[in-house]
C-alpha cells in the first residue's frame, strides 16, 4: 500500500460515484451554508444556544456525509447496486450517534496532540483515522480508537501522508480565502461548493485506506462493475 495508490482508488471512487456522492453533499452542505448565512448576518447578537446548535449541526452534517459515503463505497467494493439516498440516510441514522461519538474523539484527541506536541497529534490523526469506516462497515460501537490504532499500525507514515495529501488537496484553496479579502457572501458560495465537491473525496479516502488494509487482495472498486452496461442499475 503507498500513498499513490490510495489516492488514485479514491480518485476512482470519485469519479465513479460523482453524481450520487456530489448530490448528497450538496443537500447537507446547503443546511449548513444556511446556519452559517444566518450567524454572519446578525454576528453582533448570536446567543451561545445558536453557536452550540451551528457546532452540533457542523459535526452532524459531517457525520452524516461521511457514514452515507462510507456506505456508498462499501456497495461498490462487494459489486451490489448502489443504495438510493434513502438507504443511505436508513444507514446513517443506525450508526448516527456512534459516528459522532468517534468524530468528537478523533478531533478531541488530534486538537490537543497538536497543541501540546505537534508529532503525537499527527500521529494520532493516522492511527484514528479509521473510526468511522469501523462504526458503518463492522459496526464497531466500543474500542473503535484501539482497533483503528492496530488496524493503521506499521502503515501509520503512509496513512499520514495521505492524509496530509488529501487535506493539501481539499483544504488549501479554503485557507487561502480565509485570508483573503472577499466579502461574506462569497466566502459562503465558495464554501458550499467547495464543500459538496470535496467531502466525497475526503470520506473516500478514509474508505480507501481502510480497504487497503483489510482487504488487500480485492480491489477497491470491484472487477464487476466495470461491466455493468450501466453504474446505476448495477446487475
Amino acid at each position: 500500500m503507498t500513498v499513490a495508490e490510495i489516492l488514485t482508488d479514491a480518485w476512482r471512487l470519485y469519479r465513479l460515484l460523482f453524481r450520487r456522492s456530489i448530490v448528497f453533499a450538496a443537500a447537507v452542505m446547503i443546511v449548513l451554508t444556511a446556519v452559517d448565512a444566518g450567524s454572519l448576518s446578525d454576528s453582533e447578537n448570536i446567543s451561545v444556544p445558536f453557536t452550540l446548535v451551528t457546532l452540533v449541526l457542523g459535526i452532524a452534517g459531517t457525520v452524516i456525509i461521511q457514514g452515507a459515503l462510507i456506505e456508498l463505497v462499501r456497495n461498490v467494493h462487494e459489486g451490489r447496486k448502489p443504495a438510493s439516498i434513502d438507504s443511505l440516510l436508513e444507514r446513517v441514522g443506525e450508526c448516527f450517534w456512534p459516528l459522532v461519538k468517534v468524530s468528537l474523539i478523533y478531533g478531541f484527541g488530534v486538537a490537543v496532540g497538536l497543541i501540546l506536541f505537534v508529532v503525537p497529534g499527527l500521529i494520532i490523526a493516522a492511527r484514528w483515522s479509521l473510526m468511522a469506516p469501523l462504526v458503518v462497515l463492522e459496526g464497531v460501537r466500543r474500542g473503535a480508537p484501539s482497533r483503528s490504532n492496530s488496524l493503521v499500525l506499521g502503515k501509520t507514515k503512509t496513512v499520514l501522508l495521505a492524509l496530509l495529501a488529501s487535506f493539501v488537496i481539499t483544504g488549501a484553496p479554503s485557507i487561502a480565502l480565509a485570508y483573503s479579502p472577499v466579502g461574506n457572501l462569497w466566502t459562503l458560495i465558495f464554501g458550499f461548493v467547495w464543500g459538496s465537491l470535496t467531502a466525497p473525496f475526503q470520506a473516500h479516502l478514509l474508505t480507501v485506506i481502510y480497504y487497503r488494509i483489510v482487504d488487500p487482495e480485492r480491489p477497491v472498486i470491484a472487477g464487476e462493475v466495470r461491466t455493468w452496461e450501466s453504474f446505476w442499475k448495477g446487475v
